[in-house]
């Protein structure tokens, strides 16, 4: 029995260790920002259908209430714990307050955008959003979450007010 146990757990050991890369997430610094746009990237679980690639981020002010204003930025900046140099493919979530984002061009209503990046444990990352459009500016209680698998890495409120 003490066999068939051992067993066991060596081939559940390498899974297990291999399911879950990052040991912890934490937020650096939060509030408003600014930046540069590079490129698009097609992102189908988000209500525009793409997100941005960016560089050049500033912090403007640490905050966790945002202004209701086109080109708005807010988010963290965050730091992954983890096996050196692993790479970790993270959910990035955001959750928009009712009624959500409608974009007109699709009908489609939004509640939760999500999207997939990969990631490693070396340096610190962003997790922004940037109102582009006028139909994403939605007031209310946004939630800007990392998720690995079905873990929850880090969670952000920002309070978005006109």
């Amino acid at each position: 029995m003490r066999i068939m146990s051992a067993m066991c757990l060596l081939l559940a050991g390498p899974a297990v260790a291999n399911a879950q890369v990052a040991q912890r997430v934490d937020i650096t610094e939060y509030g408003v920002y600014t930046m540069q746009t590079e490129k698009g990237t097609v992102a189908p679980g988000t209500a525009a259908g793409s997100i941005d690639e960016v560089s050049n981020v500033d912090l403007v002010q640490t905050t966790t209430v945002v202004p209701a204003q086109l080109g708005t930025a807010f988010g963290f900046r965050y730091k992954i714990t983890g096996p050196p140099k692993a790479t970790v493919t993270l959910k990035n979530v955001t959750r928009v307050p009712a009624p959500g984002m409608r974009n007109p061009q699709t009908g489609n209503v939004t509640l939760t955008d999500t999207f997939y990046q990969d990631r490693n444990t070396v340096g610190e990352f962003y997790r922004l959003f940037r109102f582009m459009e006028l139909w994403e500016i939605v007031p209310g209680l946004w939630t800007l979450e990392i998720w690995e698998g079905d873990r929850a890495l880090v969670s952000q409120g920002f309070l978005v007010k006109k």
